[in-house]
């Protein structure tokens, strides 16, 4: 079992904005593809930042669920994004392996 990790670093004119697309549109097109387990959260940091930035993780089975949701789905975000926010929104992935203690 892995988990995905997006995280968004949002500036603060596109925030509402931005927060409103993720929760009425991308995070409902996650779950109508199977991905259910999903954590959003926001990152507190102790230093003052000019930005706000937020963490998507979601539980996958195997790598070829990791490559599908990278490509089709990580797109679709992309699709409806980067027209809107351009550089106003950064994100990156992390993929990381569950282990047990």
């Amino acid at each position: 079992m892995y988990i995905v990790n997006t995280t968004f670093v949002v500036a603060p004119e596109t925030q509402q904005l931005w927060l409103d697309i993720i929760k009425d549109k991308y995070v409902p097109f996650l779950r109508e593809r199977g991905y259910t387990s999903l954590v959003f959260s926001r990152v507190i940091s102790a230093e003052a930042v000019d930005q706000f930035t937020y963490s998507l993780q979601t539980e996958v089975e195997d790598i070829p669920s990791y490559q599908a949701l990278t490509g089709e789905i990580f797109e679709e975000y992309r699709r409806i994004a980067d027209p809107l926010f351009g550089d106003k929104v950064l994100w990156f992935t992390t993929l990381m392996k569950k282990l047990e203690l």
